[in-house]
């Protein structure tokens, strides 16, 4: 925060206003790291020094301070605007200084913080489908293993890391439906309805069926591979199915790119034996229809005045590409 040397002649010195516009810029604008929202008309002016800090400054700050507010949840007990009658007049815009202070402290500390109102779901951005048959009829077969890949693409390396500081989420919705009565393709299908959708955010990775293991968020990514989602097949990864496998795996692409590798691997034996004396053979193959879906949760705060924290993913947010289809 700024230095605590605000009291020169009961007024706000240039150099002090600065410390404040740099505290709330880090968080709204460009910033480094896990702060920055990369919402440049919220981005307060540095002034130069020897400037008289009067009521057109302070707005810069307000307004600033009320939309990160708003975006995380944070309660913001400044002023909204220079017209609120809490304002100060010019003469002792000091006063609002230790209020101003706190709040500050308050949304640099709350920078990861979201109001889910303030964010929008967008489905099925991209998405890739496969029905697979029962061998030896006319279609494509699963064999071990049926692999999708696609491709998150951002602006540039800031749009890629402000997407998730401000709560962007990229989303996996995968689901089976079977064709048939056979047990491993219904065993697929009640594992993806236990699974749920997995969900990638800034520093984590939630399913939202709390099964499986999931693994680190955005920030644990490298350029390498990482499996950031498991669960085995059968009841809870046991029993006859238990060999079966889902996977998500994800990278950093580059300065601007996220690519997921979601990984289904069939690997179940078939069974054969005797039965009163009677060979056997179990079923071992999976029918129906394979679907992977990606959504987004992206900040859009639709304030009328057009400056609340919006990324938008016709802008700055991600638009995707298949890199293989299932």
């Amino acid at each position: 925060m700024a230095p605590q040397s605000y009291y020169l002649g009961g007024k706000i010195r240039a150099s002090d206003y600065n410390g404040f516009a740099d505290d709330i810029n880090e968080i709204v604008g460009i910033g480094a790291g896990d702060s920055g929202y990369g919402q440049s008309h919220l981005v307060i002016p540095n002034v130069a020094s020897g400037v008289k800090i009067n009521a057109t400054h302070m707005q810069l700050l307000l307004t600033a301070l009320k939309f990160a507010g708003r975006h995380q949840g944070t309660t913001i007990n400044s002023p909204e605007d220079t017209s609120d009658p809490d304002f100060p007049s010019v003469g002792r815009l000091i006063e609002l200084i230790p209020t101003l202070t706190n709040d500050i402290t308050n949304v640099r500390s709350n920078k990861l913080n979201y109001d889910i109102a303030m964010m929008t779901l967008a489905q099925n951005v991209i998405s890739s489908s496969k029905t697979y048959v029962i061998p030896n009829q006319a279609g494509d077969v699963w064999d071990s293993q049926v692999t999708y890949e696609v491709s998150a693409i951002f602006t540039d390396e800031d749009a890629r890391r402000h997407f998730f500081n401000a709560g962007g989420e990229i989303r996996l919705d995968t689901n089976f439906i079977a064709s048939g009565t056979d047990l491993q393709s219904l065993d697929w299908e009640s594992l993806f309805q236990a699974v749920g959708m997995i969900k990638l955010s800034h520093n984590v990775t939630e399913v939202t069926g709390n099964t499986g293991t999931p693994g680190g968020g955005f920030t644990g990514l490298t350029s390498t591979y990482t499996k950031i989602y498991e669960k085995a097949g059968g009841s809870g990864g046991s029993g006859y199915y238990a060999n079966n496998k889902y996977e998500i795996m994800a990278r950093l692409n580059g300065t601007n790119a996220i690519d997921f590798r979601l990984d289904f691997y069939d690997t179940h034996v078939q069974d054969s034996g005797f039965y009163s004396g009677v060979p056997w053979t179990g079923q071992d193959y999976v029918a129906g229809t394979l679907t992977a879906q990606v959504d987004i949760q992206y900040a859009n705060d639709t304030d009328p005045s057009g400056l609340g924290v919006v990324v938008d993913p016709a802008g700055p947010g991600p638009t995707f590409s298949n890199i293989s289809q299932l």
